[in-house]
């Protein structure tokens, strides 16, 4: 095929595809242009997740109507006039993509006005092509509205997802955004509803407290350093050992006010916390670094949220001695949780007594697999084991016969044999997946499930972006036997569990359990509740199991042997992890240099 030039549209539609990824791109952009606007208050709205319609909303500085259509023309920017600029970049913008390439894949109407002009200008676009412009009526400052997204594109707009995972994507970069940046009042709206507000009255703290709750606003200890060789300094919060996550999406990196997604930093901050931060848990934190934009290149991909380091060493020991000093010298220390503490104390016990502790703990009652109680619970530092699995065709493939029971290796793994092979089974994830499938067995699917009134309701605050998903979600985990109530703003009392979930309701595992509901994308409301159903159970299978590291008496073992044994998919856990390794006859001669008549 002989090579031509693209014609200057398609051109520009690729070139948007860089830049523009979905309605949350754009929110991006725009935001940006009225951060680096000076914007104090910025207001969004949206419909249909962004896809119908996208208003951004600033009290900036506005652009006079010599530069409104100018705007809009490929690589031109006010941030920067030659390429030794980027060395000094001070703004989040600098490309001059942002306004073509949005205007290339929708309608879009600007609107601005600067200090002592009596009236507004205007101009619109669709595809690229004005479509009007002219002076009107308008407050000083700026708005952008961004009709049709992907209108001209139907091959990318096919794959936008839901208007409500949309949203939250929308809800999630507005909720960093506002975390970047204090001391401006962020405002999010929904189809006309107020999805979450933040101070803008430059403390960080009452933004966190706005966007995240009380509960952990209270539990963030201050960060604080200053490098004084470098003048490189790090601030902000991070959360006490005590207030955890499942995931990483809590833990906010900001770079010379510029959001940032960056490994090693996030790496840095947990390796801080030592043996202080619970296995698979991660805190909580918002991190505001100020580096020399010398020593930075933020020119790496369209997006802006990937960075190069010139030292990257000298970032990455900054956070960890900020945040470790922080932990260090808490004052709120004194009120963390006595679970907490015990927990600290024991890991700062010498090797001796550790030794004891650890007896101690492993002479504890032993688990009552019958009740599927979990009174005895050990703190868990499960050790993840080799990746290998067993594959259904070396099970099957074992000589015949039941399994006989070898016994226990660390407390937490049931060694067994069945014909001619050895097989290492952990006991946690057996039994999870033994409790997830009788779940799956006695629910009928149309059957509502009974709660356990709890004694004294657990309070949640959950944060204002998740607000609008779980008010849809409260009617379906009724039927799952919830009874979680609105208290207004962002606080819900939860009355009822599950009734196998009684022993383990906290406030941490069902706030754990709303996050992975609160990021489903169902297509109908029977996947819904389909893929809800799924995660409680999943929940109840996890907290009601055998704990690694817990001491089981042989008729336990020999009784979770068997239920492995004769359940479905006994092979990996409801999560996907493995429960088993099995070690063939031949491979265990072979290491020990036998031959096959193991004389």
């Amino acid at each position: 095929m002989a090579i031509i030039v693209l014609d200057k549209d398609t051109a520009e539609q690729i070139a948007a595809g860089e830049v523009i990824e979905n309605p949350a791109s754009v929110v991006k952009e725009l935001v940006e242009n009225s951060l680096d606007a000076g914007a104090s208050s910025i207001l969004i709205s949206i419909e249909e997740g962004g896809k119908k319609f996208i208003s951004v909303t600033d009290n900036g500085r506005g652009l006079p109507q010599s530069d409104l259509s100018l705007a809009f023309t490929r690589f031109a920017t006010s941030k920067l006039t030659s390429f030794e600029d980027l060395d000094r970049l001070n703004s989040l913008g600098f490309r001059g993509e942002a306004l073509p390439s949005i205007a290339a894949v929708s309608r879009v109407t600007m609107t601005s006005r600067v200090e002592n002009n009596l009236a507004g200008t205007f101009i619109s676009l669709a595809g690229s092509k004005i479509t009007d412009n002219g002076e009107t009526g308008a407050p000083f400052g700026t708005m952008v509205e961004v009709k049709d997204l992907f209108y001209n594109t139907p091959g990318r707009l096919k794959f936008l997802r839901s208007a409500n995972y949309e949203t939250s994507r929308i809800s999630n970069l507005l909720t960093e955004t506002a975390l970047a940046n204090p001391a401006v009042a962020f405002e999010l709206k929904s189809s006309g509803r107020l999805l979450f507000r933040s101070p803008g009255d430059g403390n960080l703290l009452h933004a966190i407290n706005a966007l995240y709750g009380d509960d952990t606003a209270e539990s963030m200890i201050p960060v604080d350093k200053v490098d004084k060789q470098t003048g490189c300094k790090v601030q902000g919060y991070t959360s006490a050992p005590h207030m955890t996550r499942s995931s990483r999406k809590w833990i906010t990196t900001v770079i010379n006010g510029r959001l940032i997604k960056n490994d090693t930093l996030v790496n840095a901050l947990e390796r801080a916390y030592g043996d202080y931060l619970p296995s698979k848990r991660h805190p909580l934190a918002v991190l505001l670094l100020s580096l020399p934009p010398e020593t930075l290149d933020v020119n790496v991909h369209p997006a802006k949220t990937e960075i190069r380091f010139q030292q990257p060493e000298h970032s990455k020991n900054l956070v960890f001695k900020a945040v470790k000093l922080a932990l260090q010298t808490s004052t709120g220390a004194a009120s963390w949780p006595a679970s907490f503490k015990e927990t600290s104390t024991a890991n700062n016990l010498s090797p001796r007594l550790q030794d004891k502790k650890q007896e101690e703990l492993f002479s504890a009652p032993a688990f009552n697999f019958e009740k599927y109680t979990d009174s005895n619970r050990i703190p868990e530092k499960e050790q993840f084991f080799i990746e290998t699995a067993l594959r259904n065709s070396n099970y099957e493939s074992a000589s015949g016969g039941e399994c006989r029971l070898i016994g226990q290796y660390l407390n937490s793994y049931l060694v067994a044999q069945k014909g001619e092979d050895l097989i290492l089974i952990d006991q946690h994830a057996a039994h999870e997946r033994i409790i997830y499938n009788r779940l799956l067995e006695e629910k009928a699917e149309s059957r509502t499930e009974h709660g356990s009134q709890l004694i004294i309701p657990l309070t949640l605050k959950l944060p204002a972006v998740w607000q609008n998903k779980i008010e849809r979600v409260l009617p379906l985990l009724k039927i799952l036997g919830f009874e979680i109530d609105s208290l207004g703003e962002d606080s819900y009392a939860v009355r009822a569990v599950p009734f196998m979930l009684r022993d383990n309701a906290d406030s941490e595992n069902i706030f754990d359990m709303l996050e992975k509901i609160s990021n489903l994308d169902p297509d109908s409301e029977d996947e819904q509740l389909t893929l809800t159903r799924d995660i409680v159970y999943k929940t109840i299978a996890c907290h009601r199991s055998v704990k690694a590291r817990q001491k089981l008496s042989h008729s336990e073992m020999e009784h979770l042997l068997r239920e492995w044994e004769n359940n479905s998919r006994a092979l990996y856990c409801p999560h996907g992890r493995p429960t088993t390794i099995l070690f063939k006859r031949d491979r265990l001669e072979k290491s020990f240099h036998r031959g096959g008549d193991s004389s």
